[in-house]
């Protein structure tokens, strides 16, 4: 555990080099591009034109209320989605890498994390043109956005950690938790809002450890303060996340470099 601790700690202190890795994997996939990581913010923006009115008027829902619901619900889900999907491939992705150079393997993790932060702060760009649309509540309940996404990023980074171990062990898994999460999507309240359902299915939505995140993110956003409830829940699945993670490495780290 001491060991396993001392290379956490040294994942966190190579932050330099996780931040610039993640920071050319973004420059080199728009290469040659005009407009960059932006073409993300034009395909979430022209996303989101579309969708707010159709499913604004099926669901009988004023666009005041809709559409930022709407906005944040794709944007906190294309975090949650990136992570995952591209933490699964991690390993296997750096397996150059992994086989030259004795780096800790959460750092990779880190990577990814940090790649879906910047693609992340680009499509916030489209929240401020939709706030000024539609205004929110304007609270200090906001300030809350800080914590609600640290507690996010923890259960992000663990899931994806643990992924990238069993996608690494398992290449057939990575195309699995792809389709998992966009069946996910679904049942999720991002197009949709739990006000619409019965009190039964409510329960059966809140199963969905992704509603309780996208509904903490986009409560705090929008200047609402989140139940006390949401904070133990997230903060319990973020902790879970992390201890079965931490578990997983410790018996697999070695190993990692003989399954790429």
């Amino acid at each position: 555990m001491d060991s396993l601790s001392s290379e956490i700690k040294r994942s966190f202190t190579l932050f330099s080099l996780w931040r610039t890795l993640a920071w050319n994997d973004v420059l080199n996939r728009y290469r040659r591009s005009i407009l960059g990581p932006f073409w993300i913010t034009i395909s979430m923006a022209t996303t989101l034109l579309a969708m707010g009115p159709l499913y604004g008027s099926l669901f009988h829902l004023s666009l005041q209320d809709f559409l930022p619901h709407l906005c944040l619900g794709l944007i906190f889900w294309s975090l949650c989605t990136g992570v995952i999907n591209e933490s699964s491939t991690a390993f296997n992705d750096a397996a150059h890498f992994i086989r030259q150079i004795p780096l800790p393997f959460p750092l990779y993790i880190l990577r990814v994390t940090w790649r879906q932060l910047i693609i992340l702060l680009h499509n916030l760009t489209v929240v401020p043109i939709v706030m000024l649309i539609y205004p929110p509540d304007w609270s200090w309940s906001m300030l809350l956005l800080l914590p609600a996404l640290l507690i996010t990023l923890i259960f992000l980074s663990s899931v994806g950690l643990i992924a990238a171990i069993i996608c690494t062990r398992y290449r057939d898994i990575a195309p699995i938790i792809t389709s998992v999460m966009t069946l996910l999507f679904f049942v999720t309240p991002i197009i949709w809002q739990l006000s619409l359902l019965s009190a039964k299915q409510q329960y059966f939505a809140r199963l969905n450890p992704f509603t309780h995140f996208i509904e903490l993110l986009r409560g705090t956003t929008l200047g609402h303060c989140p139940a006390l409830l949401e904070w133990l829940l997230t903060a319990l699945f973020a902790l879970a996340a992390a201890l079965i993670a931490m578990t997983l490495i410790s018996h697999t780290r070695k190993r990692i470099a003989y399954w790429i």
